[in-house]
């Protein structure tokens, strides 16, 4: 008979109900956006953007996978974009459970979404198991080890690094998963979640599929056409245009704002020849 509780890796527990219940509530989105069908991946920050403000962001500690805060009435999301790319697939599925089901403001911490820490809090665990069903629903999974002939006695640390690619989430995560659907034991999971980080980077390499890089990418929700629109209006000056652009990293030059003020003085040349005369 299946069993549906949650895997008890660090001291963190959830009922066989909770787990059926998280499961419910991830078909149910999958089915209202018409996803069923399709390995998620990148597809997951779209759904957020239309959820909530999602700014995307280098942040300088990598324990910080991002955050939640509500201003105004408004939700926001930061994703940092210094993380692995899976990792922040993940961070992004995980915050859609707050969104629709908790609503709790938060620091996103790498170690309750991998955890790898006792004492999480219970809503944490729901939004881990959440992405992690979102992600990687149960049946596209077997559909996927299926396709590749692999059984039981196959899967090894190479099928899991395979698989996670596929599915675009973090090593952990696809251990996880995998023994979370009974394809492997718990006592296998276990030896996989040993494996070092720079080991499965190793495999990774070895079998020629890298992640995607890390791109640093910044993004400031509406920020910048925001501050574009102002200045075009006359609303702000060019200095605080540079400012506000300032936060994205960007100029006004490399957006296509000429500064009109420089370009109206004389030239060297053209001042030459003016004294000439």
């Amino acid at each position: 008979m299946r069993s549906w509780r949650g895997l008890d890796l660090a001291g963190n527990n959830l009922s066989s109900k909770e787990c059926l219940q998280i499961r419910d509530q991830a078909n149910e989105k999958l089915a209202f956006f018409n996803k069923q069908n399709d390995i998620l991946g990148e597809q997951v920050f779209e759904l957020l953007n239309q959820n909530c403000r999602v700014l995307f962001y280098p942040l300088e500690d990598e324990d910080v996978w991002g955050f939640f805060e509500k201003t105004h009435g408004q939700s926001f999301v930061c994703i940092n974009t210094s993380i692995d790319f899976d990792k922040q697939v993940f961070t992004a599925a995980h915050e859609l459970y707050h969104l629709w089901f908790n609503h709790e403001q938060e620091l996103i911490l790498a170690s309750e979404l991998e955890e790898r820490t006792t004492n999480i809090p219970k809503h944490e665990l729901k939004a881990n198991r959440f992405a992690a069903e979102f992600l990687v629903p149960e049946l596209l999974l077997r559909q996927e080890i299926r396709q590749r002939k692999i059984d039981d006695v196959k899967i090894d640390v190479n099928v899991v690094v395979r698989l996670a690619r596929i599915f675009l989430v973090p090593y952990r995560t696809m251990a996880k998963r995998l023994a979370e659907i009974n394809m492997i034991s718990v006592a296998q999971c276990k030896d996989f979640l040993t494996l070092p980080e720079d080991e499965v980077s190793l495999i990774r390499k070895r079998l020629g599929i890298e992640l995607i890089e890390r791109s640093n990418k910044i993004s400031l929700d509406t920020l910048i056409d925001n501050a574009l629109s102002a200045y075009e209006q006359g609303q702000i000056s060019r200095a605080k245009l540079e400012y506000l652009l300032s936060f994205a990293k960007t100029t006004p030059e490399e957006m296509g704002v000429p500064d009109v003020e420089r370009q109206s003085r004389p030239s060297d040349d053209e001042l030459d020849s003016l004294m000439e005369e």
